[in-house]
């Protein structure tokens, strides 16, 4: 469903051919007119309803009452091949014949794919660049060490980012401490910044970061890339595995910025990335303004202004937001791990695989494209974040079995209830869990009768230092509480001064 979403996005906002979108998803071009075609027959239309899950999208597209597809038959080609031998025997007859008993391709179709075949072999085709559409990324062979500026000694070996445009080969380059997610993502917002604008298609390489798993027809792209292209509103199509053509203008800005920048910083000694940047960014302006040899008077940065500038899209108006995504079964505590915390998930989706995405501030959680949960981060470790409205009932009752949750029920029955409650829960000659179950058990003595009658209980159990949840269902088994309690002496003060009180003189 998610290709689905995204061949929509690239036809419906982006306006790309067919042909474009099949290579930027990974999928056929058949495909995606196969993709197109359903959505109209079913009435989906683009942009797609912000409540529509990828469940409710599957199901508007593919009911559970379906016509069989037709079946197409593959010609044989090599049998096609052998009789256009024949004298007087041509294309349009074959194809005639091929489809006079069976459903098959279109003529035109037929033809182009008797031509692919009849080629075979390993064909190269020039490429012609325009204007806008493609930035070929790529990441330096040569590295660059940065030194502690307090020891002396290296503390790192920096990655160079290369990216270059198609028409213009304006190039880009910077240096990060890794080529992990965070500075994959941030080497191309860094990127787009420099260019001032996008093109219609990133063409990485094939590193992990940015495709999960390469493949010649689907490609997968990493959650957190594939989010920042639509965020910039472009597309991706990772070069093929092993052929340099397709990044051609890479290759080539790698082999320039190795060679006029690395090469002439080989002898000085860096000790901060952004020290490095700031001689790579002078170095990088020489090499895009330096004129081209065969052509007087033309360098990079011109034909960018020229070319590529005017045919870029726009910046993005928001800052993109890094997330990083992952999916997950939830075990039978309901509650998944995301860099040693916990975090709860809903019972509901207990022994099923859900996915997840995460940044600096928030967790969210997604079950086939619907949000199912969101929690703020947390950085304590083995210390579980959980929502009680994802427990099971019985499990927020428990859960609920605090002091203050009780004190708030006994208050709701009367001031003896809570005045009995609090010295219970302050007797420190009971452990807090006995302290908790003696309590509830009074609190549950409710249900069984009405809280005038098990006001005067605790009242009764309070004269008497009765503090026990036996001693109060006696009472109210025998119904003592309805007898009034003994009215208690009132005892007046000693007088200080009397004639028999001899005084503190007279033991003196």
């Amino acid at each position: 469903m998610r290709k689905i979403r995204e061949v929509c996005r690239l036809k419906f906002d982006l306006k790309l051919s067919n042909s474009k979108i099949a290579a930027a998803v990974g999928i056929g071009e058949t495909t995606v007119d196969a993709y197109l075609g359903r959505a109209k027959r079913r009435g989906v239309m683009w942009p797609l309803p912000s409540d529509m899950d990828d469940e409710q999208l599957e199901k508007a597209l593919y009911p559970q009452i379906e016509e069989p597809p037709e079946g197409y038959l593959l010609p044989d080609f090599e049998h096609i091949h052998k009789q256009l031998t024949i004298r007087g025997v041509t294309l349009q007859l074959l194809w005639e014949e091929y489809t006079a008993h069976q459903v098959g391709y279109a003529y035109s179709q037929f033809c182009k794919l008797y031509r692919k075949w009849r080629k075979g072999g390993e064909t190269w085709m020039l490429q012609t660049h325009k204007a806008g559409v493609n930035t070929f990324i790529d990441y330096a062979g040569d590295t660059v060490t940065i030194f502690d500026s307090k020891t002396g000694f290296p503390a790192f070996d920096a990655q160079v980012f290369v990216s270059a445009l198609g028409a213009s080969s304006y190039l880009f380059a910077e240096a990060t401490e890794s080529q992990a997610g965070r500075d994959w993502i941030g080497s191309h917002k860094h990127m787009n910044v420099f260019y001032d604008g996008v093109t219609e298609c990133w063409v990485p390489d094939n590193l992990k970061t940015g495709v999960t798993h390469a493949d010649r027809y689907e490609p997968e792209i990493n959650r957190s890339y594939l989010d920042l292209a639509q965020h910039c509103g472009t597309s991706i199509v990772p070069a093929r595995v092993r052929k340099p053509q397709d990044k051609s203008k890479a290759e080539g800005a790698v082999y320039l910025v190795e060679t006029q920048i690395l090469a002439r910083l080989r002898d000085r000694k860096f000790f901060s990335l952004e020290e490095l940047n700031t001689a790579i960014r002078e170095l990088l302006t020489q090499v895009n303004k330096k004129p081209f040899q065969k052509m007087p008077g033309s360098s990079r940065y011109s034909l960018y202004l020229e070319l590529d500038k005017p045919a870029l899209r726009p910046l993005p108006k928001t800052p993109f937001e890094l997330f990083h995504w992952g999916s997950m079964t939830v075990n039978p505590s309901y509650h998944i791990t995301i860099e040693q915390v916990p975090y709860s998930v809903p019972y509901t989706f207990v022994n099923k695989t859900i996915d997840f995405r995460y940044n600096e501030r928030t967790v969210e959680l997604f079950f086939k494209g619907k949000p199912i949960a969101i929690h703020l981060r947390s950085f304590e470790r083995s210390v579980a974040v959980t929502n009680n409205h994802h427990r099971p009932p019985k499990h927020q009752y428990q859960a609920a079995c605090t002091p203050a949750e009780i004190r708030k029920q006994a208050q709701n029955i009367g001031e003896p209830a809570l005045a009995w409650i609090e010295r219970v829960l302050e007797d420190s000659s009971l452990h807090i869990k006995a302290r908790i179950n003696r309590t509830l058990g009074v609190v549950s003595l409710v249900k069984q009768y009405p809280k005038e009658r098990l006001n005067a209980a605790c009242s009764r159990g309070l004269y008497y230092g009765n503090f026990t949840r036996r001693g109060l269902l006696d009472m109210l088994e025998r119904e003592l509480d309805k007898q009034p309690l003994p009215k208690q002496e009132i005892i007046k003060p000693l007088p200080q001064e009397h004639c028999n009180v001899r005084g503190a003189l007279y033991y003196a």
